[in-house]
């Protein structure tokens, strides 16, 4: 039957593994497939704005070649000294070159040397035009008879940017006689780039061969850019000098793109159109996302419908051995059973028998004359009353009670336990007691006391498995403030400790850091369960006191447990003592709020009798109304879980409009709104149900008290 369920169930888990590798293979092809599709459609869209920004660009520049060759048709033939005389009239023909072509900021004829002679902008020609500091420019003019277009340039006398395209001209003999030179100006190419880029994250760019930036959009920050060959334009032109499409962060703008370029036919220029890749990958992105919207559903959907029948199948099959299962386990639970009944009729028994062999051993050895018999006879007495307190110890460390927490001489548990600890460690652990001089009492619950020493004393053992030593010691210590600000939850003052130190293996500082956690173990599967040392510092934190662990590899280890003085002495923790008269109130006002009639009415009438004023509250709102009214309230006595309104809440409220109101709350929990990870949240008085009228005479009397001083 086990082979035909695992059977079963590994089919079932194949068609698992399947329903969720199989879509995701799907997916990740289909991924792939639309990643392609993406970066095509992109090449797509980056190609049309091409076609459009290379069109328009080689329309303005064949515009500007009918410019050239217009002022070439009206300065032909003219000498210098003409062109000087005619410079009204040329200077009008130019102005109209300008309005007819919008792209074209202004053009100027400059004569053999550079200097300009005639210009569309000023009539005369300023003397600023021909200025030594205008050197700049004539850099940029023609060093040849081709045309030239030189590199974006910011004009002094006006401020504007241009691009400088300059022509010689030549007279009637073919001899070079000067130049004409056209500004073009870059918005002009922006103002034709931005409505192809609008709400994209398009880029248009005419560059020059070299790689010079004349016009962008959209608009770069500084002016003078040039690409140099390490650019992914650069490696583009060197390998496909008529264009082509590249990948490559941008040298303007620093952002990765996707960019076509194309070589402007009968000019020194390229086009190129580009889209940020992270825009073509987020587009990919929320395809795919669509894709998981109605795909992810779906294999959840079988995913689920497998697990079902897994479950069901493992259910079915369950069915077919839970009667085995029942058996095993009802035959395990009839032999711890009959361990237990076996271990308290041996212990009873052993008892008995004890009784009969101490009673006969005491009158024998009282009819006895001193010599060798009698020393045979102490002898075994002395072993029937080890015995004896063997038993007593077992039954001890069997039971399961609440703390009870009474004055223990700690010197006294220690040489208690020494026989008990013997018979549990083995011949092969020495076990040495050092017991401290004028010991102080500690109040605690011995049998919880006892199991932790148990505990430790288990754990030294397994550290020494080829034997060892085990050290227990007890002394006075006292702990200052110093010491207490670096340890958690420990209170500056006197204390009993109890050391173990064993020659074991000895624990790392990372083990020693882990040892108190729950289910932290370093022993071998199945040899722990972790929750010993857990234990302990629970026991020890409960009690008030600290535990401390010292230790390194191969040193051994000594584990050290503080416990705080107790100022009781023996004699008067053994005798009764009387319950202390309650103490009365002087007429303070308490407001009582208890959702319990019952307790209510108790807690109030017992004030009352107290000599203290009441006002109650079934709830948290009603006594907030009671709060908000005139008159005097002394103390706020809530409870801390209500419907509605619970008491934490309401103290803070009543505190808003009574600042200082003294505020006492009663609760039968020992985790709620006051109390979190076992300790009392700071500034907060707490009086614990059930309680007598003397504890909350007490209680009551102390927060008022407080109060005063």
């Amino acid at each position: 039957m086990r082979t035909r369920r695992n059977a079963a169930l590994r089919s079932l888990r194949l068609m698992l593994a399947a329903s969720v590798v199989f879509p995701l293979l799907l997916f990740c092809y289909a991924s792939w497939a639309n990643y392609r599709t993406a970066f095509s459609r992109a090449d797509e869209r980056i190609k049309q704005g091409l076609d459009l920004s290379a069109e328009q660009a080689l329309r303005v520049f064949r515009s500007i070649n009918v410019t050239f060759d217009s002022v070439e048709q009206i300065t032909r033939g003219r000498t210098e000294q003409t062109l000087r005389i005619n410079e009204a009239e040329l200077s009008e023909r130019l102005k109209q070159f300008v309005n007819a072509l919008p792209d074209i900021g202004s053009v100027w004829i400059l004569n053999a040397q550079g200097d300009a002679i005639v210009s569309s902008l000023f009539f005369p020609v300023a003397p600023a035009a021909n200025a030594p500091d205008r050197a700049y420019l004539k850099s940029q003019l023609t060093p040849d008879s081709n045309l030239h277009i030189g590199e974006v340039q910011r004009i002094r006398m006006t401020g504007r940017l241009i691009v400088p395209l300059s022509k010689w001209r030549t007279d009637t003999s073919g001899t070079f006689s000067g130049i004409t030179e056209i500004s073009v100006l870059p918005q002009a190419f922006e103002r034709l780039y931005e409505p192809l880029a609008e709400r994209t994250s398009a880029s248009f760019a005419l560059i020059r061969d070299d790689g010079a930036v004349l016009a962008r959009y959209p608009v770069p920050t500084t002016t003078g850019i040039k690409l140099d060959a390490s650019t992914g334009f650069g490696k583009l032109v060197a390998r496909s000098p008529e264009g082509g499409q590249y990948t490559s962060v941008s040298g303007v703008d620093g952002i990765e793109r996707r960019f076509a370029a194309r070589k402007l036919e009968g000019f020194p220029l390229y086009v190129t159109s580009s889209l940020a890749t992270r825009d073509i990958v987020q587009g990919w992105l929320w395809q795919m996302a669509g894709h998981l919207v109605y795909g992810l559903p779906a294999t959840v959907f079988f995913i689920v419908l497998i697990l079902l029948a897994m479950k069901t199948t493992g259910q079915l099959y369950d069915e077919a051995e839970r009667r085995e299962a029942a058996e095993a386990s009802l035959r395990q639970a009839q032999k711890m059973e009959a361990v237990g009944q076996l271990t308290g009729g041996v212990a009873h028994d052993f008892n008995n028998l004890l009784t009969i062999i101490l009673g006969n051993l005491q009158l024998a050895l009282r009819q006895t004359p001193e010599g060798r018999q009698q020393r045979l006879l102490t002898n075994v007495y002395h072993a029937a009353e080890r015995a004896a307190e063997l038993i007593k110890r077992l039954l001890a460390f069997s039971r399961n009670q609440p703390l009870n927490p009474r004055p223990i001489d700690a010197n006294r548990l220690v040489a208690d336990m020494s026989d008990l600890l013997g018979r549990t460690l083995g011949e092969t652990i020495l076990i040495e007691t050092v017991r401290g001089g004028g010991l102080w009492l500690t109040e605690v619950d011995q049998a919880e006391l006892e199991s932790a020493l148990l505990n430790l004393a288990i754990n030294a053992r397994d550290a020494m498995q080829s034997g060892g030593k085990l050290t227990i010691e007890t002394g006075n210590a006292s702990l200052d403030e110093a010491y207490c600000e670096t340890v958690d939850g420990v209170k500056p003052g006197q204390y009993v400790t109890i050391s173990m130190t064993d020659t074991g293996t000895g624990m790392s500082q990372e083990v020693i850091s882990k040892a108190f956690d729950p289910f932290f173990t370093t022993k071998p599967a199945g040899t722990g369960t972790g929750l010993g040392l857990s234990q302990v510092h629970g026991f020890v934190r409960q009690s008030g006191g600290h535990i401390r662990i010292y230790s390194e590899p191969g040193e051994g280890t000594t584990v050290k447990i503080y416990l705080p003085r107790s100022f009781i002495r023996r004699a008067e923790a053994k005798n009764e003592t009387k319950t202390p008269e309650s103490q009365k109130g002087r007429q303070e006002t308490v407001l009582v709020v208890e959702d319990d009639p019952d307790v209510r009415s108790y807690v109030t009438e017992t004030l009352r009798s107290l000599n203290y004023g009441v006002l109650e509250a079934p709830d948290g709102e009603t006594a907030l109304a009671l709060v908000q009214q005139p008159g005097p309230i002394d103390l706020l006595l809530t409870d801390v879980v209500m419907p509605g309104i619970n008491g934490r809440v309401l103290g803070d409220a009543a505190r808003q409009h009574r600042p200082g109101l003294k505020i006492l709350y009663m609760t039968g929990y020992s985790r709620n709104a006051i109390v979190h990870q076992g300790r009392l949240d700071p500034g907060v008085s707490l009086i614990q149900k059930p309680f007598s009228e003397s504890a909350l005479a007490s209680r009551v009397h102390g927060v008022l008290s407080a109060a005063e001083n």
